[in-house]
Order: structure tokens, then C-alpha cells, then sequence
């Protein structure tokens, strides 16, 4: 299954992705959450979000922020949480943190997360999307196919992490 949400004239930044035929979709305005369960039980959920930010002075320090704010609730709830790293794609950057809460009382039925801020390398687009991935254990491929064909798209509808 695939979802779609195009770039407007206020939103300029829009996303694409797949999903696996075992994942929920459900959109919800600028976002969409995705969910894999297995009966009662959430194997993973994936929540991507369209945000606003003038990218064109501070760049790197407003997508690392975003991946902060987006961490935040993790932290403030005692999770272990790494530094965020710088990431990479095809015609599109930003930053990632991961978190873990450790085992014992308030421990979460998800307890990995993973939080993406990324935005499209032209300067024109002032946008990004977070992507936040909650899952059971550290590894959960649903995410993984989900992630790999994320594309962010453009203002003019171009796909920006097209492979050119």
C-alpha cells in the first residue's frame, strides 16, 4: 500500500511511501501513522509529519532541533537517549536520535524510538518531515521498507531523494 501527501503552495514540502501489505495506514492532515500489530499486541508504529522552517540560515541547528523536540518526551520520561547524528540521503539530510528505555516498572510496550528530521537539500523548500519509529525490539523491518522508500517531494511535485 502507498501513501501520498503532495507539497502545496503552503505546505512546500510533501512525502511518498510504501508500506508492507502487514501495516496499517492511517493519514491524518499533515501526517500519517503507521502500525504493524500481531493480534493484541503493536509490533511498531511509524509516525511521519510535515513541519515548517525557514532552512535557508542554520540549517543543520534548526534539523537537529527538530529531532530534540522530537525525542523530548523519551527523554523526559527516562529513556536512555544518544547524541544526535547527522544523516544522509539522496537529495535530502538531517539529523537522528535514538532512545531506549531501559528495562524495569515504567518501562513502555514500545521502548525503542527513533526520531528523523529531514528536510530536502534545496534551499527553496522551507520544510522537512519528522519521522518518529516506535517498535517492540531494536530491529523491526516493516519500519526499515517504510523508511527506504520514503520521498520527500518538492514544490514542483519532484520527487527531492530521487537517485539522478
Amino acid at each position: 500500500m502507498g501513501y501520498r501527501l503532495p507539497p502545496t503552495p503552503a505546505r512546500r514540502v510533501g512525502f511518498e511511501l510504501a508500506t508492507p501489505s502487514e501495516v496499517e495506514l492511517s493519514p491524518a492532515g499533515e501526517s500519517v501513522r503507521c502500525c504493524e500489530r500481531d493480534g493484541d499486541r503493536t509490533i511498531g508504529e511509524l509516525e511521519i509529519t510535515v513541519f515548517r522552517a525557514a532552512l535557508v540560515i542554520d540549517r543543520d541547528g534548526i534539523l537537529e532541533e527538530k529531532v530534540r523536540e522530537g525525542i523530548e518526551a523519551a527523554i523526559a520520561t527516562g529513556a536512555r537517549v544518544l547524541e544526535a547524528v547527522p544523516v544522509e540521503l539522496a537529495g535530502a539530510s538531517g539529523y537522528r536520535a535514538d532512545a531506549e528505555y531501559l528495562r524495569g516498572s515504567t518501562r513502555p510496550a514500545l521502548p525503542y524510538v527513533y526520531v528523523f528530521a529531514i528536510a530536502p537539500d534545496d534551499l527553496g523548500v522551507d520544510g522537512g518531515v519528522l519521522v518518529t519509529v516506535r517498535s517492540a525490539s531494536p530491529d523491526w523491518p516493516a519500519a526499515d521498507a517504510i523508511l527506504r522508500s520514503l520521498k520527500l517531494l518538492s514544490r514542483r511535485s519532484a520527487t527531492a531523494n530521487d537517485v539522478r
